[in-house]
């Protein structure tokens, strides 16, 4: 009977398949030829693309360029871009002798016990993408009673699974012998039982619905996102795409979750897409490394809260985390899990891209209770970049950590720019470019969500903090008073914020760029000179000086 029922599911596959053909061909009408049922593409920071993969290829990004003389600043976070295909599975709709409803398949009756060898759902439909009803675990047994030219198996409840999840061998019988068997073994070899996926993080509670991405998206992506998210907690590699996406879609809502969901340290950048119509996913770490790593965040992240908790208002709170991230963190020429994620945000590992510096404010902030995103586009260089929109008291700000540690010659510890803490819109326009874009290699641009718009100013530090002036006088005795408090802290940043381009320009003077240095160096002999910052200030009106100090 098992033999059977397997050839009849071939035959009607087959059928089903050779109607599909002409569909899968438009469906991917413009992208490259695959050659092959499933493709590959990574997503590296926040580009799609095929050719940078950790262990294969030489890595092509540039460190930020930071000059801090007269002549413009430079900073260049450079990751790649490339391509990707996928296409939906296509059924020959046909109606049902069984029934007077039109249906997208045939089914052939069939009973037959028979068992789950992947965890999976049932579904509504025989048809990818239709919505999932219940889910059944490895070694359950179901009874089926037909099968569908579109690959499924039908339950005795109407629903259906998928062939590709069910086997006919069931598993391995629990006897008293075996019992008896197991208790002989040793130590050794009884611990060693696979980490229960779901339990790798069991402290982390954000629900994925409540991101404001994803409330941005339509049903079946918020489907697909929701599936994603379930398989990559649980190390489970197929995800079913529901037959109403485009390859865009997919890769959208694939770059949200990497990006939105930061607990998913192990999910890869890779963008694996079936021909199929499934999502195979891949993981950069098994769930017993996995685990290992996530004892050591939850110490770190324990560490900071203590701090962050120290604290009740929201600016508070959000200056230890962005402070923490800086101190803790540098910024790495290498683009790879580790560095575009928690990984090395919350251990011991230092090196962070953009990508990186951004999901781990994210991961902070949701421990805290603090409403964030990533969001993803570019720098005026053309790089891709990374940073968060979080919603502070009255609104929603930008938060750049990134740009508040760049590469310099000054010990990272001390170095902090607050440039674009919790700055607005209207600040960055010139700045950030493709706001909540991913490119594709054909030069396309996929919009992911329209971020939330940021239009307050009252929490943007200097403004919170009153290191705003509207007066020469008032704006140069505070830039005094700030190389006092940076020289006596051994920092070595120095600024302020002034309203208008007229005080801006007048505090970068020489005139008073020689006045403060001479200041500087008469204060305390070891400071060498002042070195005036010119990127990154000119729209945000903020006058930094950069205090170097001799070896």
């Amino acid at each position: 009977m098992k033999k059977k029922i397997s050839l009849i599911l071939a035959f009607l596959m087959a059928a089903s398949m050779l109607a599909g053909c002409k569909q899968t061909n438009e469906d991917s009408a413009g992208l490259p030829d695959v050659g092959g049922d499933t493709s590959s593409v990574s997503l590296t920071a926040m580009t799609v693309s095929e050719s940078e993969t950790e262990t294969t290829t030489e890595e092509t990004t540039t460190a930020p360029e930071e000059t801090t003389t007269e002549d413009t600043t430079t900073e260049s976070e450079t990751e790649t871009s490339a391509t990707e295909t996928t296409t939906a599975a296509s059924s020959e709709t046909t109606t049902a002798a069984s029934t007077t409803a039109a249906k997208a398949w045939n089914e052939t009756e069939i009973s037959e016990t028979l068992y789950i060898k992947t965890s999976c759902y049932s579904r509504t439909q025989a048809i990818v993408g239709s919505e999932s009803v219940k889910k059944y675990d490895v070694g359950q047994k179901i009874n089926i009673v037909a099968a569908t030219d579109t690959g499924y198996y039908k339950l005795a409840d109407g629903t259906f699974i998928h062939s590709d999840y069910v086997t006919d061998q069931a598993p391995a019988e629990t006897s008293a012998t075996t019992k008896a068997t197991k208790k002989t073994e040793s130590t050794e070899e009884t611990t060693k039982k696979p980490v229960p996926a779901s339990s790798i993080n069991s402290s982390y509670t954000k629900s994925y619905t409540d991101r404001y991405p994803y409330q941005q998206l339509g049903k079946s992506e918020q489907q697909l996102y929701a599936d994603i998210v379930e398989a990559a907690t649980n190390f489970e590699t197929q995800v079913e795409v529901p037959s109403s996406l485009s390859s865009d879609d997919i890769v959208k809502v694939y770059a949200l979750v990497y990006n939105q969901e930061p607990q998913l340290f192990w999910l890869s950048n890779l963008v694996p897409i079936s021909l199929g119509g499934m999502l195979n996913l891949q993981f950069d770490l098994t769930p017993e490394k996995a685990a290992s790593a996530q004892k050591e965040i939850d110490a770190t992240v324990s560490e900071v809260m203590s701090k962050v908790n120290g604290y009740t208002s929201t600016v508070s709170r959000l200056k230890v985390i962005y402070d923490w991230v800086i101190t803790h963190n540098t910024f790495s020429l290498q683009g790879n899990y580790r560095t575009c994620g928690i990984y090395n945000g919350l251990t011991d590992g230092g090196e962070l891209q953009c990508q990186g510096y951004a999901k781990t404010v994210l991961y902070l902030c949701d421990i805290a209770g603090i409403e964030c995103m990533v969001v993803t586009g570019n720098n005026t260089a053309g790089s891709t970049h990374a940073w968060n929109v979080v919603y502070c008291d009255n609104g929603y700000y930008i938060l750049d950590t990134t740009w508040g540690d760049p590469q310099t010659s000054y010990g990272r510890s001390s170095y902090i720019r607050y440039n674009f803490f919790l700055a607005n819109d209207e600040m960055i326009k010139n700045t950030h470019l493709n706001v909540s874009t991913v490119a594709r290699g054909n030069g396309k641009r996929i919009k992911l969500y329209n971020p939330p718009a940021c239009t307050k100013s009252a929490c943007y530090y200097f403004k919170a903090y009153n290191k705003e002036f509207s007066d020469l006088e008032s704006a140069t005795q505070a830039m005094y008073a700030e190389l006092d408090s940076a020289i006596a802290a051994g920092k070595n940043v120095a600024h302020i914020r002034v309203t208008t381009k007229e005080l801006w320009d007048a505090l970068r003077d020489k005139t008073y760029w020689r006045a403060f240095q001479n200041y500087a160096k008469e204060k305390d002999s070891s400071v060498k000179e002042l070195k005036l910052q010119t990127s990154l200030t000119e729209d945000i009106l903020v006058v930094e000086y950069d205090i170097a100090y001799n070896d």
